[in-house]
């Protein structure tokens, strides 16, 4: 089972922490450079070996733009750390990423969704998936920026660790972005014309958050927060046994399907990410706590000892008393 449970990580991960170093610098090859008018645009191709599309960054003094469509033969992590502190725009047109960092949940973004954050001293990774069309355009400023142009009176801008940070692409925001890739793609693009349209991005993302108020109406298809939904589920009552069905039934999807985007997402299925918690859990009762094996056994939804130890063994190839004395 340890085995199996180690699949999750199972992916291709580049290091980018003290390097200095974007993933599109890794994962491509650069074609042209354009400059004039304080605008800087770098033009890549993705390379073979990691799949195939483009990725374009656009530089001012303040703005650093990045604007990516490609899709990757195959899921791709790459790790990344910052001390600065910086507003990050993020605009996921389509495809699906995850960005885990080390105190905080998980972030999952999918087709046609946003965020704008203050991120100071960034630790994590970001999963992005192979086999899909991943569209994406990142925007990243200074507070400063922000502040010189006014931006940030009476408004507190969220960060990555703020409930309801995600929101829809709106047809208004999405028509801009269309544009904003088209003339890059074009190279027709200006410095007046970036500056203006990152303003009017952030406009309307600041109004959104304001009028939002928490009740966000999202489409039935983001597969993601319905994932994340069910493993939320499992360990937030790891005292039941939920069957596939059960599971399914709660996010309106049918069993085959939850099972398949599982394993596609987090390298395990449903059953297994399920055992592992509860087992998990029991370890850490075995080595904190005086609790029996029985009590134990019942807080992770066993009938019995007996059950329990077997499938503990088969977790650990230890009993739960010899784990205890080990521990």
């Amino acid at each position: 089972m340890e085995k199996k449970r180690r699949k999750i990580e199972n992916f291709e991960n580049i290091d980018l922490r003290d390097t200095n170093t974007y993933i599109y610098e890794k994962i491509s090859l650069k074609r042209h450079t354009n400059k004039k008018e304080g605008l800087s645009i770098e033009y890549f191709d993705v390379k073979p070996n990691y799949g195939s599309g483009y990725i374009y960054c656009m530089r001012t003094k303040d703005i650093h733009i990045t604007l990516s469509r490609y899709r990757l033969k195959k899921d791709l992590t790459y790790i990344q750390s910052s001390e600065n502190e910086s507003i990050h725009i993020n605009f996921m047109l389509t495809g699906e990423k995850i960005i885990q960092m080390e105190t905080l949940d998980d972030l999952f973004l999918e087709s046609r969704e946003t965020f704008m954050a203050v991120i100071t001293n960034y630790k994590g990774c970001i999963k992005l998936f192979g086999k899909k069309l991943f569209t994406e355009i990142k925007i990243t400023l200074p507070v400063t920026f922000l502040l010189a142009h006014g931006f940030v009176n009476n408004y507190k801008l969220k960060t990555l660790s703020d409930e309801r940070l995600i929101l829809p692409i709106t047809d208004e925001l999405f028509s801009i972005l269309e544009n904003l890739e088209r003339k890059a793609v074009s190279k027709v693009i200006n410095k007046i014309y970036l500056n203006a349209k990152v303003f009017e991005l952030m406009a309307l993302l600041l109004e959104s958050y304001k009028n939002s108020n928490g009740h966000v109406k999202w489409p039935h298809d983001k597969m993601l927060k319905k994932l994340y939904q069910i493993k939320q589920l499992i360990t937030s009552n790891l005292n039941k046994n939920f069957s596939l069905a059960e599971l399914a039934g709660q996010v309106g999807v049918n069993g085959h399907t939850l099972n398949k985007e599982f394993i596609r997402v987090f390298g395990c299925t449903v059953n297994e990410f399920s055992i592992a918690e509860k087992m998990n859990y029991a370890k850490y009762m075995l080595e904190n706590t005086q609790k029996m094996v029985y009590q134990i056994a019942e807080e992770i939804g066993y009938k019995n000892a007996t059950h329990f130890t077997a499938a503990f063994k088969r977790f650990t190839n230890l009993t739960p008393k010899v784990y205890r004395t080990k521990a």
